[in-house]
């Protein structure tokens, strides 16, 4: 079969450049001619599989076998038809290959976005920093100044017993554990002072206290030439109820705690905590019993016997002045009840210790009763509780929580007429 009849055109057939017979490969240290056959015994492979003759029936010497194996001979029909198909299959391939390669895109340009304007500064407020601290001090300053004149007001205002112009009442407040009355003294002077004043009711509400200071007290409403009444509140005990027998009448609720007649002496002794420290303590002393009760070392026998005998003495005080403001009570009946047992309000009313069972104003009635006020009149009253009229000493206080924690477990020893079954 032609070449021209294969690829059907003449034209694409001489697109195909054939081998020449100079054209040789070298194989095996030799040059190997395009049409010859490399030697039988050579290792080497034919790079070139050429078409040889075939020796079965039917083929000629100049055709070739169709095995897969074997190549058409150049120059051959077959080898142009398949050059022919090669360089077909080539350019078809190189087509194809251009077609899918794609355009190169156009670079996409970036957005870039205009320069921001520079802020525009803005015009200064008159309420700048330094306008706001004015202010600020201005008004600290001036809330200073309206404290001061207030408390300097109050300092120079006239007392609520300087502006009495008709007759009235004084009440004075004991509340808490007793630590000082010469507050108590002074407003009972200045009661009995006044014209208006027609008696004075003793507001108590405090577990006792200090003995000397009980005894000013005591010593002070004794003195009085007014009626006194005294009103118990939730607790009137030892100290309490000590002050009590200075008045001229006693009341008290059902549920108020009173008695506890008696003297108590506490001291603490750290000796153990100290040797497990590791803790001495080395006094010097002018007398045997100069540091009777000291915390630092254990009682001796002798020292609590002389302590024992202080006691007592104030107890035979307290046992006396109780008889004193209980005349319907003898000292043996006083005695029975004088062994530190507390009573309620209404076992002290029967047993004597206590006039009449009522509250606050009851003690109020009866106190215009004993100052021959009438009892539908409306009286005014005066109060005093110790404190001053600034806010500071309100805060303060007389005796607050802080010092009743202090005197019960300071070092040392103290003599008291309280009921205080503990430290609080």
């Amino acid at each position: 079969m032609a070449i021209d009849d294969l690829d059907g055109s003449a034209g694409a057939a001489s697109d195909v450049s054939l081998p020449r017979p100079e054209d040789t490969v070298q194989s095996s240290g030799r040059d190997v001619g395009v049409g010859d056959s490399p030697d039988a015994g050579s290792d080497a492979p034919n790079p070139i599989n050429r078409g040889q003759a075939d020796n079965r029936p039917g083929l000629g010497p100049n055709q070739v076998s169709s095995s897969p194996n074997s190549a058409p001979a150049p120059g051959s029909a077959s080898a142009s038809a398949s050059a022919s198909a090669s360089g077909s299959a080539a350019s078809t391939a190189a087509a194809a290959g251009s077609s899918q390669t794609p355009f190169p895109k156009k670079p996409t340009p970036r957005y870039i976005a205009p320069a921001a304007d520079k802020p525009k500064p803005q015009k200064s407020s008159w309420l700048s920093w330094p306008a706001v601290f004015l202010i600020l001090g201005f008004f600290v300053i001036g809330s200073c100044n309206y404290t001061m004149m207030e408390v300097v007001n109050q300092f120079n205002a006239p007392s609520a017993l300087d502006t009495l112009d008709k007759p009235g009442l004084g009440v004075i407040l004991i509340e808490g554990e007793i630590f000082d009355t010469t507050w108590a003294s002074e407003t009972l002077k200045e009661f009995e002072d006044n014209e208006f004043i027609k008696a004075v009711v003793l507001r108590i509400d405090s577990p006792g206290g200090a003995v000397v200071p009980c005894q000013e007290l005591y010593t002070s409403l004794v003195g009085f030439t007014k009626p006194v009444v005294v009103s118990m509140g939730t607790v009137a005990a030892s100290g309490g109820l000590y002050l009590a027998m200075g008045g001229d009448a006693v009341l008290a609720s059902p549920g108020t705690v009173t008695g506890s007649i008696g003297v108590i002496m506490e001291a603490m002794e750290f000796t153990d905590t100290m040797d497990k420290l590791g803790i001495k303590s080395e006094v010097i002393k002018s007398g045997t019993y100069k540091d009777i009760g000291s915390p630092f070392r254990a009682m001796k026998p002798d020292e609590r016997e002389i302590l024992q005998s202080v006691v007592m003495k104030l107890y035979e005080q307290f046992v006396g002045d109780v008889v004193k403001g209980r005349p319907k009570l003898t000292e043996p009946q006083v005695r029975l009840l004088a062994d530190g047992r507390i009573f309620s309000g209404e076992e002290a009313f029967s047993l004597g210790l206590v006039d009449q069972l009522g509250g606050f104003e009851q003690a109020i009635a009866k106190a215009k009763e004993l100052g021959e006020i009438p009892d539908d009149e409306k009286v005014p009253i005066v109060y005093d509780d110790g404190r001053e009229d600034d806010w500071l000493s309100y805060l303060a206080g007389r005796a607050s929580f802080f010092d009743s924690v202090q005197s019960a477990i300071k070092p040392g020893f103290s003599l008291k007429f309280i009921y205080r079954p503990g430290i609080f």
